[in-house]
């Protein structure tokens, strides 16, 4: 018969175990992710704005629909893998379509540093006939898919 005192050792090493273990989880790093931000430049307006971006073969790695107006005029910082290799951003605002290439190293301030990754930042505008407007602008920055 096992004896109080290895009974007590055992149950004493188990705990810290478990302890350990949920210790380390925790401790473990969030992953790094690219990044979209959509911004109404104009309060006065309203639009229904889709993001898409789209990976080399064609697949979306992004999407996420906006109903922009002066009472939600921003969603920051929407992560999707930093694993996914973006390489084209589709935005369509009230059915006007707009295509730009996801930003590359030409851009400065590419390729991001350290534990910063890249994003965009994107302006829907009104032009001067009423029309939707696109501005699209890289950036660096930390963010987590957490």
């Amino acid at each position: 018969m096992p004896s109080i005192h290895r009974r007590s050792l055992l149950a004493g090493s188990g705990a810290a175990l478990l302890g350990a273990a949920g210790c380390t989880a925790r401790s473990s790093s969030p992953t790094l992710a690219h990044w979209v931000t959509v911004y109404l430049s104009d309060r006065e307006a309203t639009y229904d704005v889709t993001v898409t971006v789209r990976d080399d073969g064609g697949d979306a790695v992004f999407e996420k629909d906006y109903a922009l107006s002066d009472s939600n005029e921003a969603d920051e910082d929407a992560p999707f893998p930093k694993s996914a290799e973006p390489e084209t951003v589709v935005v369509t605002v009230d059915g006007t379509r707009f295509e730009r290439d996801w930003p590359g190293f030409e851009q400065p301030g590419l390729p991001c540093d350290g534990s910063n990754s890249s994003g965009i930042e994107l302006w829907i505008d009104s032009g001067q006939d009423g029309s939707p407007t696109l501005r699209m602008e890289a950036d660096c920055q930390h963010v987590t898919m957490e």
